[in-house]
């Protein structure tokens, strides 16, 4: 008899992809289930055979349209609700270009300055990550 493996958390990736001191945002899907309207950075679950960092820059690419570089880790993290659980990762990457073509998945984007943060809305952890990451100088 052949056994199911059974997963209990998608693994997601999330990447600030960071540009001349501006930082990438999206817009997600006023239809979305998770976190409807809000502004986010690229990201998503991981396909089977993906690093991490392979799986961010496919992300960055559906996404956005955009090659990133110099892919660094920043934090984990987990979430749980309902039956949906992830463990995530968040990186700090940069971009050589400023061109972005939108997916779907997407209704706007913009690339903002640490001033500009506060003027999104995003979800509480991914302000506080970002904040975070500016403290350190990291955007730079």
């Amino acid at each position: 008899m052949e056994t199911k493996t059974r997963f209990t958390h998608a693994i997601v990736v999330k990447g600030q992809i960071w540009r001349e001191g501006r930082l990438l945002i999206l817009k997600r899907d006023p239809g979305d289930t998770l976190y409807p309207g809000l502004w986010d950075v690229p990201g998503g679950s991981l396909e089977i055979g993906e690093t991490a960092e392979q799986g961010l820059k496919r992300e960055a690419l559906e996404e956005a349209g955009l090659a990133i570089s110099k892919i660094r880790p920043l934090t984990t993290w987990s979430y749980g609700a309902g039956d949906q659980f992830e463990v995530g990762i968040s990186f700090r990457a940069t971009s050589l270009s400023s061109e972005i073509t939108l997916s779907d998945e997407h209704t706007a984007f913009a690339w903002i300055t640490p001033d500009e943060i506060a003027r999104y809305a995003f979800p509480s952890n991914l302000a506080k990550e970002i904040n975070w990451l500016v403290s350190k100088g990291w955007h730079l």
